[in-house]
């Protein structure tokens, strides 16, 4: 009896859906035909993914892995597989990024040959798009794809989102956004997205609101510290800056904060000596970082280089070139310039940021 008022349910809340917010009916959203314990892996996988540790992302990997194991045609674990894979490889300094994004592209590929035409898969190849391909026209083509099939799907918007900021485009990417969050607040990512456009825009304050509220959501979440710390540098409040750089609970990014932070203090030769030792540990998976921290000791030349290697190495960094402080700053020299043509990002007006 339960079980056939679940379905009615979950019914009629398809079908309202598909009045309310003008969606198509999702095929991808339902559980997997042959197998309900793949559906349940699957929601496991979504659990851990939204609490964005390196840890989760493992977890969410080792759950989706299972789905496809239980049901080697379920099209949405696939897609899900692919997205976490994508998510350790682009997030957290894993050792091996290659394997991740690799790991991602097969999914992806396996989850279209089933379903192209699901919700998920086309999110999927989006982000593969997105990072390592650094191919930010062709995410936002997968991720307007994705919201024609479901126009009411919040991690679709919030994907269109970052392919609109990763372009330059900040003000669409903002509006996409808060559009999102509307959709689903609890998603956390959205979170970091908002923070991160208005720190580009200079309001810091709702910049912390937005990072303290992904915070509440998942206080354990990667990131979020070593954002706040950055907006205290940018304070010029190094103490707090400190503080915080010391509550970032995942390892690479708290030695990032805390090497982005000596930085600001008098003690040179410390300063010097943290970033030698970042640069040597994270040179092949944290070019981007070690780039944005010359940026903070004003060397542009040093920036530049590894600006490069980020390049070379197809770092997600490079995502957030136009709204990361310290090398935003440098946005008038022929060297950025350069990069944003070959990564196809036009530079933000003044008006938006």
């Amino acid at each position: 009896m339960f079980a056939v008022q679940e379905e009615i349910a979950k019914a009629v809340a398809e079908q309202m859906k598909v009045k309310l917010l003008g969606e198509k009916t999702r095929s991808d959203a339902v559980p997997s035909n042959q197998n309900p314990a793949a559906h349940n892996a699957v929601l496991q996988s979504d659990f851990y993914f939204q609490q964005q540790t390196a840890e989760s992302i493992q977890k969410a990997i080792s759950f989706a892995q299972e789905a496809v194991r239980l049901d080697p045609t379920y099209a949405l674990a696939y897609a899900k597989l692919s997205q976490a894979w994508r998510q350790y490889g682009a997030s957290f300094a894993t050792g091996n990024a290659e394997k991740a994004y690799e790991e991602a592209r097969v999914a992806a590929e396996k989850a279209a040959s089933l379903a192209p035409d699901l919700v998920e898969v086309r999110k999927a190849i989006g982000w593969i798009s997105m990072t390592p391909r650094l191919d930010f026209r062709a995410a936002e083509k997968e991720f307007r794809r994705a919201l024609e099939l479901s126009p009411g799907d919040a991690g679709a918007k919030n994907a269109l989102s970052y392919a609109l900021m990763a372009q330059g485009r900040l003000a669409e990417a903002e509006q996409t956004c808060r559009e999102a969050i509307l959709l689903d607040p609890l998603v956390t990512v959205l979170w970091y997205n908002l923070g991160r456009l208005a720190v580009a825009a200079g309001r810091y304050q709702d910049a912390e609101e937005a990072f303290r509220k992904g915070l509440e959501i998942q206080p354990h979440a990667a990131r979020f510290y070593t954002y706040l710390a950055t907006l205290d540098i940018l304070q010029k409040n190094p103490t707090a800056a400190l503080q915080q750089a010391q509550l970032e609970p995942d390892d690479f990014w708290r030695e990032y904060a805390l090497t982005l932070v000596q930085q600001t203090q008098p003690d040179r030769a410390a300063a010097d000596t943290a970033l030698k030792n970042f640069s040597s540990k994270y040179a092949t998976n944290g070019a981007y970082q070690i780039a944005v921290i010359h940026a903070l000791r004003k060397e542009p030349d040093e920036m530049f280089r590894w600006l490069d290697n980020a390049y070379a190495t197809h770092d997600s960094g490079l995502t957030q070139l136009v709204i990361t402080p310290f090398v935003f700053e440098y946005r008038d020299d022929p060297r950025f310039v350069a990069l944003c043509q070959k990564l196809g990002v036009q530079l933000p007006t003044h008006g938006e940021r």
